[in-house]
């Protein structure tokens, strides 16, 4: 049944997407507890380039299907019907946020550099915005990493926390409180900053119920980190407006990934209650499993 407000095209993209992860995705699933290894990720995103679900919200001239924001939700929820599934499709946060900011703000330069190969799946990336107490969490006006300016460009110094994705990564967009220049004023600053650069360093893992999102959750240590000038992502001191680019749509995102593993976690639960039996029965003949 084709959804009157979704398009034939989407439509028929959402019906190969769910036989993909259907058919492929959930027999590649690691054991409870695990994460997927790079091997097996390269595994499946070259799976999913062949059969023509790979990277749906990225741009055509980056590889990817192109969708519109109105058509994401039925694909992301065929993604989400696994854990994996984002990660196989290449588009699972951190990077499916950052890819979106990166298209929209970045200069022709830092799109080669750092969208191209994103959205190819050839690396990953993180987003550095949440720091310990008292630093920038559900307040991100606490903001305490700072850039200053020094000659040819800028040195970060910081701390951040549950920076998803981080371990593996091959670049870090971090977010620092930058003072007034010119007729910029003081407010926050996005960088591009490589997690090859001395400056930056991945720190202890945090341990959480998660296990779908590549690179964990940890804290990345920030300390006279240089970077040069060209690594300002979009304007000075604009770093804040730049955060609700991204983060608006994320969240969305996040919710349409999780709605498909609902179902899954709903299915599962149906196909279990017809094969338990209790009291000489299946469980779902129950009252209690029937409501």
């Amino acid at each position: 049944m084709i959804h009157p407000h979704i398009p034939p095209e989407t439509a028929e993209l959402r019906g190969r997407t769910r036989r993909f992860i259907r058919e492929v995705v959930i027999d590649a699933e690691p054991a409870p507890g695990g994460r997927l290894d790079q091997e097996s990720r390269d595994r499946l995103q070259t799976a999913a380039k062949q059969a023509g679900v790979f990277a749906p919200l990225v741009p055509k001239e980056y590889g990817g299907q192109g969708l519109p924001l109105a058509h994401w939700s039925p694909i992301l929820q065929e993604a989400g019907y696994s854990p994996i599934g984002p990660a196989a499709l290449n588009c699972m946060a951190p990077d499916e946020g950052n890819m979106h900011m990166l298209h929209l703000i970045a200069t022709e330069e830092q799109k080669k550099r750092y969208l191209a190969p994103l959205a190819a799946g050839e690396i990953r990336s993180c987003f550095g915005m949440t720091e310990p107490h008292p630093g920038a969490g559900s307040d991100p006006a606490a903001l305490r990493t700072r850039a200053v300016r020094t000659d040819g460009g800028w040195i970060i110094d910081g701390h951040k926390r549950f920076t998803s994705g981080a371990v593996g990564a091959g670049f870090c967009i971090v977010m620092a409180r930058t003072p007034a220049v010119g007729d910029s004023p003081e407010g926050a600053t996005m960088f591009l900053v490589d997690l090859t650069n001395p400056g930056i360093r991945v720190g202890e893992a945090i341990h959480t119920i998660d296990r779908s999102i590549d690179g964990g959750h940890p804290h990345v240590h920030i300390e006279n980190c240089f970077v040069p000038d060209d690594a300002v992502l979009g304007e000075v001191g604009l770093g804040f407006r730049y955060a609700q680019v991204r983060l608006g749509p994320a969240r969305l995102t996040h919710c349409m990934r999780w709605l498909g593993l609902a179902r899954r976690a709903h299915d599962i639960a149906l196909d279990r209650a017809g094969k338990r039996e209790l009291f000489g029965g299946p469980i779902d003949s129950l009252g209690l499993a029937q409501h």
